[in-house]
């Protein structure tokens, strides 16, 4: 039987946030890009559906400011309008109480009395000086066991370490992670997105565009053709082959390992068994109505929830109605029941929004999705123990994220930099020759 090819200097698997950003880098620097997506439309986990104007992403998102996803989506000449959550309540024994996030207004709350005040002032100074590296090996609970020793402000900490990190195991979590995204929020206001986050699909689809790749949606990658230890091209479904001289392969890590040698590759078999994810629960609710406007967003300080009214600050609804996010951050080790936890969900609903089953339009419940891939780990040393460089593809995804949450963009080359470069590269070998791009190690691209 004759089999189809076709040829091209790089293709990317995958048409998430982290594909089409690799395809915009590598078409920049002179390389033919193709973008092979398998489903109907972009972006992946960052995928935003559309039921009669409400814009429900996958599970919470909000972009967290001021690090490499904000120079990046500059860079690539991204934009989008937004709104910035305030008006944040914690709820306590079923309570909901006011709980300002900034400093003055901390002070004032009932929450924490003065000794609880005066411990948290000098809790975020010590958070503010403390460098995130040197933490990687101590976990989240024993840094705040270590810092915080008064029961109301541990509660406290403790809620916003599981909603920062996306999961309960905060004794296996690394510090790092925690103290560097808690750093960057103290400085930089998070974003709730115009649209859903398709609208940053469809700007990183447009630069990539803009750049000279080529998108195709609705294609399924079959394998990587591996030759001599090297990545020769892909090999689609229908039995076709597009040879490349380079793959990078920007999907999940069990999606990519099942590409390589059927799944059999030893070293991405090594990376993929070593990883530690971090799944959450999460119930979206479209409603007619809003029932407690002044109430927006509610930490659980009884139990692992978060829940936020995103189109109070968001185009995400149509006029008058509202979109609201909920999620239950889990233990990786202990995932437990899935219908349980929808019905935590809906009881943090019935105290944050009581009266919300009567104005009910559509539910998203996604009991097991993936906030983080790859959590940094204590026992690994924190980012230090991500995955490195032992492939001869490249891997650019949302599992080896460099922090908070979901869709980072990172890469893990396949050849060390020419020349003792201090960081590593990508090699491309195109048409135009060969040549290097820096690797962007990046903090985290957003996240609840």
């Amino acid at each position: 039987m004759e089999t189809r090819s076709s040829q091209t200097d790089v293709v990317v698997v995958g048409g998430g946030m982290a594909g089409l950003t690799a395809a915009w880098y590598l078409a920049r620097a002179g390389m033919d890009v193709a973008v092979i997506e398998k489903a109907p439309y972009l972006g992946g986990h960052a995928a935003t559906l559309d039921f009669d104007g409400f814009r429900f992403n996958r599970g919470g998102h909000a972009l967290y400011t001021g690090g490499a996803a904000s120079r990046v989506l500059e860079e690539l000449g991204v934009s989008y309008d937004y709104g910035i959550p305030k008006q944040t309540f914690v709820l306590q024994g079923g309570k909901p109480s006011p709980f300002p996030t900034d400093p003055l207004g901390l002070l004032r709350t009932d929450v924490l009395d003065a000794g609880d005040k005066l411990a948290l002032v000098r809790l975020f100074v010590a958070l503010s000086a403390a460098k995130p590296r040197a933490l990687g090996n101590t976990s989240v609970q024993g840094y705040l066991d270590h810092n915080v020793r008064r029961p109301q402000l541990r509660r406290l900490m403790t809620a916003l370490a599981r909603t920062f990190v996306y999961s309960t195991a905060l004794d296996l979590v690394s510090a790092e992670l925690f103290v560097e995204k808690f750093q960057r929020a103290l400085r930089n206001p998070v974003h709730y997105v115009d649209g859903g986050w398709r609208t940053l699909v469809d700007g990183l689809r447009a630069a990539a565009e803009r750049a000279g790749a080529r998108i195709v949606s609705d294609v399924q990658v079959e394998s990587v053709d591996i030759g001599d230890g090297h990545a020769r091209g892909v090999r689609l479904r229908d039995g076709s082959l597009v040879r490349a001289s380079a793959v990078v392969v920007a999907t999940s890590a069990r999606d990519a390992a099942k590409l390589i040698d059927g799944g059999e590759h030893p070293a991405m078999r090594r990376i993929v068994d070593g990883l530690t994810p971090a799944r959450t629960a999460c119930l979206d609710v479209a409603l007619s109505r809003l029932p407690v406007p002044d109430r927006p967003v509610v930490q659980d300080l009884d139990g692992p929830r978060f829940m936020s009214a995103q189109s109070v600050y968001s185009r995400v609804a149509p006029e008058g109605a509202a979109l609201i996010i909920t999620f239950k951050q889990l233990d990786p080790r202990r995932p437990g029941d899935p219908r349980e936890d929808e019905r935590d969900l809906e009881d943090l609903l019935d105290a944050a929004q009581p009266g919300w089953r009567g104005a009910l339009v559509k539910r998203q419940y996604l009991p097991r999705i993936e906030a983080v891939g790859a959590l940094p780990t204590a026992r690994d040393g924190g980012f230090a123990g991500r995955p490195g460089p032992e492939c001869r593809a490249w891997i650019t995804s949302t599992w080896l994220e460099t922090g908070l949450a979901r869709r980072a963009f990172w890469s893990t080359p396949a050849w060390p930099a020419p020349n003792g470069w201090r960081n590593w590269c990508w090699r491309t070998v195109g048409s135009r020759g060969e040549s290097w791009l820096p690797v962007r190690l990046a903090s985290p691209m957003c996240g609840f």
